[in-house]
């Protein structure tokens, strides 16, 4: 009787373990199945700029067969994408990829992140002070420098280089690391080639509401402004009617050079309110940046730390080109 017990007490052990077996494999196979979260958090969703970058990580996202979130607050603000991204590791998603300013809040739920084992990268504004995986996105300083020279160019065809150029430079935030990278490499252009009067810099919080009003009452309120260099193209996406002291001022003479080149943009190039414009290839830093952190999370591939995306351009000669190129952004 008792090796009977024995016995049944064994088979019931083993059969409990064959359970537990089979409903770990099932948790496991499970586990496997479903597919990785990225979620990607641009500055802010009001900004249309961002339009490419989620239209082609959305793309390559459905290629890849990954799940894709694309959250951000409405405007930009540091400390709500400091909540953002504490609500993502909270979620436990699978990645992150992060359009940010380098400061030490970023810095430090960045860290927060790869703590709880969730990979970090950037695209568009860098955090290199932070334990980010990669960069994805342009050179700023070149950029800069690029516009700078686009910029010494226009100002000597005109005839202008031997005089003192009253400038005013249109930022965003001045904790954007991007946009001071930017900044220097305009000045490192434009130094001893032209004399140009840096008489302010505005900052628009990355807003582009309050990027036009700021553009409108600095010309109206300045007349002897002579240059304008926008370090993004935040009052770009409006027509010219809407911004109609600035638009007074470029017919007068003034000069105005920016970076980010989009379709409304380039209309404003073509009446001749811009001069020239350095662009960015945000789509890519979509379509790239995701699949470089999936193929890190599942094949552990690491990726270069800096991953350049490259420069465009929009002068004369391909405007009409560029025009037919981009197209006006769809509603999301």
């Amino acid at each position: 009787m008792l090796c009977i017990l024995k016995r049944a007490n064994f088979i019931f052990l083993l059969l409990c373990l064959l359970v537990l077996l089979f409903l770990v494999s099932d948790s496991l196979r499970a586990a496997a199945d479903k597919p990785l979260t990225i979620a990607f958090v641009p500055r802010s969703l009001d900004n249309p700029i961002f339009l490419d970058t989620f239209e082609e990580a959305q793309e390559k996202a459905h290629e890849l067969g990954v799940r894709l979130e694309w959250v951000a607050p409405f405007t930009f603000s540091n400390s709500e994408q400091v909540e953002v991204i504490e609500n993502l590791i909270r979620r436990k998603v699978d990645g992150m990829v992060l359009s940010v300013d380098d400061i030490k809040p970023i810095r430090q739920v960045i860290s927060k992140a790869i703590r709880a084992g969730i990979p970090v990268a950037t695209f568009d504004a860098d955090s290199p002070g932070s334990e980010r995986l990669f960069y994805i996105g342009i050179d700023n300083t070149k950029a800069g420098f690029a516009i700078g020279q686009a910029l010494v160019d226009v100002v000597k065809k005109r005839g202008l280089a031997d005089q003192e150029l009253n400038t005013m430079i249109m930022t965003g935030a001045r904790d954007a690391l991007n946009l001071q990278e930017r900044i220097r490499g305009f000045k490192e252009a434009t130094a001893g080639e032209i004399n140009l009067n840096i008489r302010a810099v505005l900052e628009n919080q990355d807003n582009i509401k309050i990027s036009i009003e700021l553009t409108e009452d600095y010309v109206k309120n300045h007349p002897e402004l002579d240059v304008i260099f926008f370090v993004g193209g935040w009052p770009f996406y409006v027509p010219a009617e809407a911004m109609i002291n600035f638009q007074h001022w470029a017919q007068k003479g003034g000069i105005a050079v920016g970076i980010d080149i989009f379709y409304d943009a380039l209309l404003l190039q073509k009446e001749g309110l811009i001069q020239y414009l350095v662009g960015q290839d945000l789509g890519a830093m979509g379509s790239q940046g995701l699949e470089y952190m999936v193929n890190y999370i599942k094949h552990n591939k690491r990726p270069p730390t800096f991953i350049e995306t490259g420069l465009n351009h929009a002068g004369n000669d391909n405007l009409e080109y560029l025009l037919e190129v981009y197209k006006p952004w769809r509603v999301k």
